[in-house]
């Protein structure tokens, strides 16, 4: 009972981190029409990365392998993907969709360490990143003058 009610709790803190965390970042990637080819329109497209493209096909594997009852063979594919980029917002998605794959047969202490693992990451790369909203960031501060003596 314990154990059910640990992992029914770490599905939906994993739920809550996972929206809020695509809610920070940047929206989804436009409907394709072609392998990586935005909409055509009259509309201005911001420019999207190779990592939008491979997000894309990571979802529409993970449809297509559990359309067909293959659905562990996705943790294999994370894993080669972690392996072959260095992209920190595609290691983050993966890192988050490798965690719910092994929340499914009920196994939180892995995905916790998969989590971990993403989070140390996600250190390092805010790490390299300057500051933002914290004083000093935006270049010394001016000097205070002294106050004057009190009588």
């Amino acid at each position: 009972m314990q154990k059910a009610l640990f992992t029914a709790a770490l599905a939906a803190l994993l739920t809550v981190a996972v929206s809020s965390a695509s809610a920070q970042e940047a929206p989804p990637p436009p409907p394709m029409q072609g392998h990586g080819q935005p909409p055509h329109g009259d509309g201005f497209q911001p420019p999207r990365g190779p990592g939008f493209a491979a997000i894309n096909d990571l979802e529409q594997l993970r449809r297509l392998y559990a359309m067909a009852g293959r659905e562990n063979e996705m943790v294999a594919l994370y894993h080669d993907v972690l392996n072959k980029t260095q992209d920190p917002m595609l290691r983050h998605f993966v890192y988050d969709s490798l965690a719910r794959e092994q929340l499914k047969p009920a196994n939180p202490d892995q995905a916790i360490a998969t989590l971990r693992t993403s989070l140390a990451e996600d250190i390092v790369a805010a790490n390299r990143m300057p500051p933002v909203g914290r004083p000093g960031a935006d270049g010394p501060r001016p000097e205070t003058p002294p106050a004057p003596p009190q009588p």
